[in-house]
C-alpha cells in the first residue's frame, strides 16, 4: 500500500516528466532549426544543445528509476533493475554537471578581462578543443558510474509495520563512491562556481560603468542584457548547489534521513532538468523569442 509520501513522489514524477521533456525538447528544436539555417554552431550553442539533450536523458532516468522502484522492486530481479536505473540517473547528473561547468568556463573566458599568458592561451584554444573536452567529460562520466552497481547497495525495509518509514537505505563503498562524487559532481560544481563568480563580478563592473556614463541607464538594452545574464548565472549556481547537496545527502547519509527530507531531496533531483531548462530559456534571447510558424512566414512573404 502506498503512503502519502509515495503519492507526493509520483505526482512530482509525472509533473516534471511533462515539463522537463517539453522544455528541453523545445531547446533542442530551436538549436536544430538554427543549425539548419546556419549549417553550424558556435561553442556556446554546442554546449547548450548537449546540455538540453542531457536534460532529456536525465528527465527520463528521473522518471524510470522511481517507477521501477515503486512498481517492481519486490523481487531480486526488480531490485537489480532499480540499481541500474539509479546508476544511469547518476551518470546523467554527472554529465549535466560537467556540461554546465564547460559552459561556465566558456562564458568566463569571454567576459573576464585578463592579460595573463596562460589565460590567453586557454582562451584561444577552448573554441578549437571544446568538442574533445565534451567527449572526455562524457567518457569520464561513464567510467565514474560503471562500478556503481557493485559499490551501491540498496537495503529494502518492510513497510507493513510502519508505512511512514523509509522504503530503502543506501549503503556505499567508502573507498570508491566519495571519489566518484568528487570527480563527477564536486569538481565541476567548484569550476562552475568559480567561473560564474568571476563572470558575475565582471558583468556587475560593466553594469556600474554603463550606469556611471549613461544618463538613461534604466532603458539601456545593453544594461538589461547584462542584468539578465547576472540573474541567469546566479540562478544556475544556486540550482547546481541544491542538486549537489541533494545528491551528496541521498548517497552519503541515506540511512539517517527522515521522510520529509527524503521527499524534499527527491523533488530537487526530479525537478533539476526542467528547472535548468527554464533558466536557460529565460537567460537566452534566442530561446525566449518564439520561432515563427508557417502561417506567419507565409504572410510576411
Amino acid at each position: 500500500m502506498w503512503s502519502v509520501a509515495d503519492i507526493i513522489r509520483l505526482v512530482s514524477v509525472f509533473w516534471n516528466v511533462v515539463s522537463g521533456l517539453a522544455l528541453n525538447s523545445y531547446i533542442v528544436a530551436v538549436y536544430v532549426r538554427e543549425w539548419r539555417k546556419k549549417k553550424g554552431f558556435n561553442v556556446a550553442d554546442r554546449i547548450a544543445l548537449l546540455l538540453a539533450l542531457t536534460g532529456i536523458a536525465c528527465q527520463c532516468s528521473c522518471t524510470v528509476e522511481p517507477l521501477i522502484f515503486f512498481l517492481g522492486s519486490s523481487s531480486p530481479h526488480g531490485q537489480r533493475r532499480n540499481i541500474y536505473a539509479f546508476t544511469f540517473q547518476i551518470f546523467t547528473l554527472y554529465e549535466s554537471f560537467w556540461n554546465t561547468a564547460w559552459l561556465s568556463i566558456y562564458y568566463c573566458l569571454k567576459l573576464v578581462k585578463c592579460s595573463h599568458r596562460i589565460f590567453l592561451q586557454f582562451q584561444r584554444r577552448l573554441s578549437s578543443s571544446i568538442t574533445q573536452l565534451l567527449i572526455v567529460s562524457l567518457v569520464g562520466s561513464i567510467f565514474l558510474t560503471l562500478p556503481l552497481p557493485w559499490t551501491l547497495h540498496f537495503h529494502y525495509h518492510n513497510m507493513t509495520n510502519d508505512p511512514s518509514s523509509n522504503r530503502h537505505s543506501i549503503e556505499i563503498d567508502f573507498q570508491y563512491v566519495p571519489l566518484s562524487m568528487f570527480f563527477g559532481s564536486l569538481l565541476p560544481f567548484l569550476l562552475s562556481f568559480i567561473c560564474i563568480g568571476l563572470s558575475v563580478r565582471s558583468l556587475l563592473s560593466h553594469v556600474h560603468q554603463i550606469r556611471h556614463h549613461s544618463s538613461q541607464f534604466s532603458s539601456s538594452p545593453q544594461l538589461e542584457g547584462h542584468l539578465r545574464a547576472v540573474r541567469t548565472m546566479i540562478l544556475q549556481v544556486c540550482l547546481c548547489l541544491a542538486l549537489y547537496l541533494a545528491l551528496f545527502s541521498i548517497i552519503m547519509f541515506s540511512p539517517y534521513l527522515g521522510m520529509i527530507v527524503r521527499i524534499f531531496i527527491f523533488i530537487i533531483i526530479n525537478s533539476y532538468p526542467s528547472a535548468l531548462a527554464v533558466i536557460s530559456i529565460q537567460g537566452n534571447p534566442k530561446l525566449r523569442s518564439r520561432p515563427p510558424t508557417r502561417d506567419t512566414t507565409t504572410c510576411s512573404k
